[in-house]
Protein backbone atom coordinates (compact mmCIF):
# COMPACT_ATOMS: atom_id res chain seq x y z
CA UNK A 1 0.00 0.00 0.00
CA UNK A 2 1.28 2.98 -1.07
CA UNK A 3 0.71 6.71 1.00
CA UNK A 4 0.68 10.12 0.08
CA UNK A 5 1.04 13.04 2.10
CA UNK A 6 1.08 16.67 1.63
CA UNK A 7 2.50 19.40 3.23
CA UNK A 8 1.73 23.23 2.69
CA UNK A 9 4.49 25.48 3.50
CA UNK A 10 4.67 29.23 3.99
CA UNK A 11 7.86 30.58 3.20
CA UNK A 12 8.71 34.22 4.17
CA UNK A 13 9.73 36.68 1.09
CA UNK A 14 13.56 35.85 1.57
CA UNK A 15 12.62 32.13 1.07
CA UNK A 16 10.05 32.93 -1.91
CA UNK A 17 12.97 34.88 -3.76
CA UNK A 18 15.21 31.46 -3.52
CA UNK A 19 12.69 29.03 -4.34
CA UNK A 20 11.95 31.32 -7.47
CA UNK A 21 15.41 31.64 -8.68
CA UNK A 22 16.19 27.50 -7.71
CA UNK A 23 13.09 27.08 -9.51
CA UNK A 24 14.05 29.91 -12.56
CA UNK A 25 17.48 28.19 -12.61
CA UNK A 26 16.71 24.56 -12.94
CA UNK A 27 14.27 25.10 -15.70
CA UNK A 28 17.12 27.50 -17.67
CA UNK A 29 19.61 24.56 -17.47
CA UNK A 30 17.14 21.90 -18.10
CA UNK A 31 16.18 23.60 -21.46
CA UNK A 32 19.67 24.26 -22.01
CA UNK A 33 20.84 20.84 -22.25
CA UNK A 34 17.88 19.91 -24.22
CA UNK A 35 18.26 22.97 -26.48
CA UNK A 36 22.08 20.95 -26.82
CA UNK A 37 21.38 17.68 -27.27
CA UNK A 38 18.67 18.83 -29.66
CA UNK A 39 21.21 20.68 -32.19
CA UNK A 40 23.89 17.70 -31.16
CA UNK A 41 21.04 14.89 -32.45
CA UNK A 42 20.47 17.06 -35.65
CA UNK A 43 24.29 17.36 -36.63
CA UNK A 44 25.16 13.87 -35.68
CA UNK A 45 22.33 11.67 -36.19
CA UNK A 46 23.71 9.78 -39.11
CA UNK A 47 26.77 9.21 -37.41
CA UNK A 48 25.62 6.86 -34.28
CA UNK A 49 29.28 6.35 -33.29
CA UNK A 50 30.13 10.48 -33.28
CA UNK A 51 26.32 11.05 -31.20
CA UNK A 52 27.52 8.32 -29.30
CA UNK A 53 30.96 9.65 -28.08
CA UNK A 54 30.06 13.43 -28.16
CA UNK A 55 31.01 14.64 -24.94
CA UNK A 56 28.01 17.08 -23.68
CA UNK A 57 28.42 20.31 -21.29
CA UNK A 58 28.47 19.30 -17.69
CA UNK A 59 27.03 21.46 -14.86
CA UNK A 60 30.42 22.50 -14.06
CA UNK A 61 30.87 24.01 -17.66
CA UNK A 62 27.35 25.90 -17.19
CA UNK A 63 28.71 27.45 -14.26
CA UNK A 64 31.33 28.87 -15.87
CA UNK A 65 28.96 30.13 -18.83
CA UNK A 66 26.91 31.60 -16.45
CA UNK A 67 27.43 33.09 -13.37
CA UNK A 68 23.95 32.82 -11.72
CA UNK A 69 23.70 29.21 -11.49
CA UNK A 70 26.17 29.47 -8.95
CA UNK A 71 23.76 31.02 -6.31
CA UNK A 72 21.76 28.10 -6.48
CA UNK A 73 22.30 24.50 -5.27
CA UNK A 74 24.48 22.40 -7.06
CA UNK A 75 22.98 18.99 -6.38
CA UNK A 76 19.57 19.77 -7.75
CA UNK A 77 21.48 21.09 -10.50
CA UNK A 78 23.12 18.00 -10.98
CA UNK A 79 19.32 16.08 -10.57
CA UNK A 80 18.09 18.18 -13.59
CA UNK A 81 21.27 16.51 -15.86
CA UNK A 82 20.13 12.98 -14.59
CA UNK A 83 16.37 13.68 -14.89
CA UNK A 84 17.26 14.92 -19.14
CA UNK A 85 19.82 12.33 -19.38
CA UNK A 86 16.87 9.34 -17.98
CA UNK A 87 14.19 11.48 -20.45
CA UNK A 88 16.29 10.68 -23.38
CA UNK A 89 16.54 7.21 -22.93
CA UNK A 90 13.30 6.25 -21.71
CA UNK A 91 12.86 8.17 -25.19
CA UNK A 92 15.02 5.48 -27.39
CA UNK A 93 14.10 2.72 -25.31
CA UNK A 94 10.17 3.35 -26.57
CA UNK A 95 11.74 4.31 -30.11
CA UNK A 96 13.60 0.64 -30.07
CA UNK A 97 10.38 -1.16 -29.06
CA UNK A 98 8.39 0.30 -31.66
CA UNK A 99 10.28 -1.50 -34.46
Amino acid sequence: MNRAYKFRIYPNQRQKELLDKSFGCYRFIYNKMLEERKIVYKLLKHDKKALYNYKYKTEKDYKEEFDFLKEVDSKAIQSEWRNLQSAYQNFFKGLKKKR
